[in-house]
């Protein structure tokens, strides 16, 4: 008994210094919330490219964390640049390939149905092509965002910054900030 109340006061006395921490580091942080996303998406393009009539859902630059899930078929480019503490996950889609090597070395893809993925701990370039998109960013960037042009309602909503949510705008928008730091 004597243990446990030793290794709760040692971890109290840890979890302040280390939520302090976290506070201040995420001083300027901001959020990206996108639900049942969908945007003009051809499915045809290769590994390594997108037809020019492809427009994604998310195109994000952000350093932080992103979690998600395209619940129709889709595609996901994710570049983590030369970050190797990065951890970059994506589940159901099968192994990534390389990108468009013009656009980044770096660069992975992947393309399914109904897959989760995952970004945490850097900073990432991301972009999300395809239907019923959901996805949760939290740290500091950039994002344009795109809905289906045809359709009024039912294209998908997002919240930026823990605003209102609203509809995906029919055209993407120009580069909007997430955080204070973007």
């Amino acid at each position: 008994m004597r243990c446990l109340a030793y290794f709760s006061a040692v971890c109290a006395i840890l979890a302040v210094p280390t939520a302090a921490l976290a506070a201040r580091d995420a001083s300027g942080d901001g959020s990206l919330v996108v639900q049942n996303g969908a945007a003009p998406w051809s499915g045809s393009a290769t590994w390594t490219g997108v037809s020019a009539d492809d427009t994604p859902v998310v195109a994000l630059r952000i350093t932080g964390s992103v979690i998600g899930r395209v619940r129709d078929r889709g595609r996901i480019l994710i570049d983590a640049g030369s970050n190797t503490d990065a951890a970059v996950q994506v589940l159901g889609a099968g192994v990534g390939r390389p990108a468009d090597p013009k656009r980044s070395d770096t660069a992975q893809v992947w393309t399914g149905n109904d897959f989760t993925f995952r970004a945490v701990g850097g900073t990432f370039t991301i972009l999300v092509y395809g239907s019923h998109v959901n996805l949760v960013a939290a740290g500091q960037g950039t994002v344009r965002l795109a809905g289906l042009p045809d359709m009024a309602t039912g294209d998908g909503k997002y919240s930026l910054n823990d605003k209102d949510f609203v509809s995906l705008p029919s055209m993407q928008t120009t580069r909007l900030t997430i955080g204070s730091g973007g």
